[in-house]
């Protein structure tokens, strides 16, 4: 189960797109975002590896940048576990044992047309 508040800061026009059979799309267009399995988290995810407050993603310049929170089982990006890291458009974000796609122009903040159409 993915659930998502809203948070009126900052806007930009990002998702994260599930890599499994579940095909779920979590829209970022207002950040910062607590990712993590505490019912007060903007993005929920319901895997058992992911703490109550596993990450933070927000911007900056136009970039996402994820931030583990002192999670349990560590955030990854393309492989690689991350204290803080640029999460660029095309990116694999690991969250526990759930696994993302990032997409989203980073030159201008948000997805640009043939992003959306490849995707």
């Amino acid at each position: 189960m993915i659930r998502k508040h809203l948070d009126e800061s900052k806007r930009m026009r990002a998702e994260l797109a599930s890599t499994d059979l579940t095909g779920s799309i979590i829209s970022l267009e207002h950040l910062p975002v607590t990712v993590g399995r505490s019912w007060d988290a903007e993005v929920f995810l319901s895997d058992p590896y992911v703490s109550r407050r596993h990450c933070r993603i927000d911007q900056i310049d136009g970039t996402l940048v994820v931030r583990d929170l002192g999670s349990k089982n560590g955030t990854a990006v393309n492989g690689l576990y991350v204290v803080e890291a640029h999460l660029m458009s095309g990116d694999k974000l690991t969250v526990g044992q759930t696994k993302f796609r990032a997409h989203y122009d980073h030159n201008r903040g948000r997805m640009n047309r043939k992003q959306e159409e490849n995707h």
